[in-house]
């Protein structure tokens, strides 16, 4: 793992030396983004949604493993027979 936290600096530098291999950085923290606002504003909301769903999707396991863990406990028997979520 430390192999590769070290050479994810090594990657992004090697773009920018020698570009002529690859396209330059599309989105810059520090300058304006090469592509247009109707290309990147959909892109950062697209993120942003991905992001959004992985939470909920993880949120939702947690709660399925709880539940599975829990299922011999009073407390999930009562949620089960009330039809609670």
């Amino acid at each position: 793992m430390l192999v590769g936290v070290v050479n994810i600096p090594i990657i992004k530098y090697s773009v920018e030396w020698w570009n002529t291999l690859h396209q330059p950085a599309t989105l810059k923290l520090t300058e304006k983004p090469s592509m247009p606002t109707e290309m990147w504003v959909p892109l950062l909301l697209s993120i942003l949604g991905l992001y959004l769903l992985f939470g909920w999707l993880a949120c939702l396991r947690m709660k399925t493993e709880i539940l599975v863990r829990e299922q011999r406990t009073r407390w999930v028997k009562d949620m089960i027979m009330a039809g609670g979520r």
